[in-house]
């Protein structure tokens, strides 16, 4: 039984309209504040357009909107495919939309691709552990803000499902190269004009050496990490004048055996004098660092291909089970 997607308070505003099983498939489904809000604001926008002359449920909506994609390369209600709405006018989102779409293996193969991505929700809850329980270290030499942390942190769960997969596959993967190397830096930032240009991340590993016991011990090695995180975070908003801020993270390599630690920084982007400039460059040439770099594109699709079955075999053994069955439908 079709029920109402949503409705007008007197003042004509729309107001979303979700019961319990709803919220929960859709906030399950488009669990990051920024997937959740674009969703709804496309939700309303499309059902206030007329477009949508009925759906059977939530669900299904969810379904229809997560496997179209606008012309900016967005999650959208756009029309069916080879289709517009000049031709068409309005759509019905019948059922099983629902179930087909979490039964494809492309879903499948998705959900399996963002089990990384949490990582990056993990740093997450560990800075906002620190900040709210008051365990922030603040070093000799430097003054904590906990107004900046907090806009660390708040930029970073502003980040969508899938950009935190490459973020988190950026950061394991550097946590390996970390330990074999005495430093390293890895960049996440997303090209000029595009949705992510705004705010860059990077990260940083930095090894606690034998010989650190004998000039200060940890408490200035964690100096030195956090001098690092500023010359490079300044460093890249000079270089790259389009990013508006940049957050960093830096960490021990894994199984250093003497213990673990995060710090993170924001740097926002400002008008820098030949002065700053110059005084970055020097800071630079003394890290040895901010040289040569090389620059990858994240080639990661949100759904990932998976090879035809019967044609080289591919997936698991659930998503061949899947596959066939859809086979046998067809026929």
């Amino acid at each position: 039984m079709p029920f109402a997607i949503g409705d007008l308070d007197p003042e004509g505003d729309f107001v979303h309209v979700f019961d319990e099983a709803s919220l929960d498939i859709v906030m399950g489904e488009l669990d990051t504040i920024s997937d959740f809000t674009e969703y709804l604001d496309k939700r309303a926008a499309f059902i206030r357009s007329g477009r949508l002359e009925e759906a059977h449920g939530e669900e299904d909506l969810v379904a229809y909107y997560a496997i179209r994609i606008d012309v900016h390369g967005d999650h959208d209600f756009t029309p069916p495919k080879g289709h517009s709405w000049d031709e068409i006018k309005s759509v019905v989102i019948g059922a099983g939309n629902w179930s087909r779409y979490i039964s494809n293996p492309q879903y499948l193969a998705k959900k399996e691709a963002d089990r990384v991505s949490y990582a990056w929700d993990n740093l997450i809850e560990t800075f906002t552990d620190h900040m709210l329980g008051g365990t922030s270290i603040v070093l000799p030499g430097y003054s904590y803000s906990l107004t900046n942390s907090e806009l660390a942190v708040r930029y970073m769960a502003l980040q969508r499902r899938y950009v935190r997969r490459g973020h988190s596959e950026a950061i394991l993967g550097a946590l390996e190269i970390g330990r074999k190397q005495q430093v390293f830096f890895r960049a996440m930032l997303g090209p000029p004009n595009s949705k992510e240009s705004e705010t860059g991340f990077f990260f940083l590993t930095l090894k606690y050496l034998d010989w650190m016991d004998d000039h200060g011990g940890y408490e200035r090695y964690r100096e030195m990490r956090t001098f690092y995180l500023q010359t490079y975070a300044q460093a890249l908003l000079m270089k790259h004048s389009h990013l508006k801020r940049v957050i960093g993270i830096a960490m021990e390599p894994p199984d250093q055996g003497r213990g673990a630690s995060e710090d993170i920084v924001y740097a926002a982007q400002m008008e820098w004098t030949d002065h700053d400039k110059r005084e970055n460059r020097d800071d630079c040439n003394a890290l040895g660092i901010m040289g040569e770099m090389k620059e990858r594109r994240y080639r990661g699709a949100e759904f990932p291909k998976i090879k035809q079955f019967g044609g080289g075999g591919g997936g698991n053994r659930k998503q061949r089970r899947a596959a066939l069955a859809r086979e046998r439908r067809r026929k």
